[in-house]
């Protein structure tokens, strides 16, 4: 996805230069494949997309080598980190050598450090707030911060950039759309993380409740349920042995309680929100692209 934003706006903008856009739409990828690393790394996971991670792969390797549980781990998790650096090393170095003009350069790879900058910041919010009580947090700032910021916002940026753009007015519409596309894709994903089919998300439907993460759904259902309600999520959230049982009582909640039917309006709302501001400050083919891109994002399965 994040790429084809890149190619999008470096077309929709007038941008001609396909060795230049490889360029941009691959250091993208490659930040996007950075913070993975470093975001599994956070959260203990040695599966992505159903199949191992480097974290998982070289704690595999590690095992077989003979290395003790402890030193498998230290090894897997020792490699996630250093492959997302070498990742985003990558990504920035892609940018300051692409073949353009220096000025253009420096851009490219400015607008990548701010993403990565806001990203970082909305992960320590995001760590933060599993600590926190529901009511006390977030999700929809962790979302701007975490998500917008490197997977829409910026490759909208990155692609308009290339091309040429300088306007200001124009670049802050990318924002914006990129804020409201960006935060309907989280609380879009948040959905699949609980209520999803993990043979369709290459995910399991508990491991967001068992981890803690305080998202929308969470928020709102506790907010609005009775005692009992609430004893039950907060008896679940973040409980590391949960079962399937255990996160069926919390769906249920969500539920009965209207957060998720109230989630899906929020969803609806951000991708109306980007849809009007991009027919109004961005070239027709480029605000129909993304129109049609918000399309596909309504009702999400995977």
């Amino acid at each position: 996805m994040r790429p084809r934003l890149v190619a999008a706006a470096y077309f929709g903008f007038g941008g001609d230069d396909d060795r230049l856009l490889r360029r941009v739409a691959a250091a993208q990828q490659l930040l996007h494949l950075g913070l993975c690393m470093h975001d599994d790394v956070i959260d203990g996971d040695r599966v992505r997309h159903g199949r191992s991670n480097v974290v998982g792969l070289a704690e595999l390797e590690a095992r077989a080598a003979g290395f003790s549980t402890a030193a498998a781990a230290r090894q897997g998790e020792a490699s996630g980190i250093l492959a997302g650096d070498l990742a985003l090393n990558a990504a920035v170095h892609a940018l300051l050598s692409a073949p353009t003009a220096d000025a253009t350069r420096l851009r490219l790879a400015e607008a990548a450090l701010v993403a990565v900058e806001r990203a970082i910041t909305g992960e320590i919010l995001d760590v933060r707030s599993e600590q926190l009580a529901p009511a006390s947090c977030d999700p929809l700032r962790v979302a701007l911060l975490k998500t917008s910021s490197y997977s829409v916002t910026l490759p909208l940026l990155l692609g308009a950039l290339a091309a040429g753009t300088e306007v200001t007015p124009l670049l802050g519409a990318l924002e914006r759309i990129g804020a409201a596309f960006g935060i309907a894709y989280q609380l879009s994903d948040d959905d699949l993380g609980l209520f999803g089919s993990p043979a369709a998300t290459g995910k399991s439907a508990t491991s967001d409740l068992r981890d803690g993460k305080r998202t929308e759904h969470i928020r709102l259902a506790h907010a609005r349920a009775d005692e009992e309600g609430r004893a039950v999520v907060d008896a679940v959230l973040g409980k590391a042995d949960a079962s399937d049982g255990d996160a069926d009582l919390v769906r249920e909640i969500v539920t009965a309680t209207g957060a998720r039917a109230a989630v899906h309006d929020l969803i609806n709302w951000h991708l109306d929100h980007g849809i009007d501001i991009a027919f109004e400050n961005l070239p027709p083919a480029l605000a129909a692209y993304l129109a049609d891109l918000a399309g596909a994002l309504r009702g999400r399965e995977c």
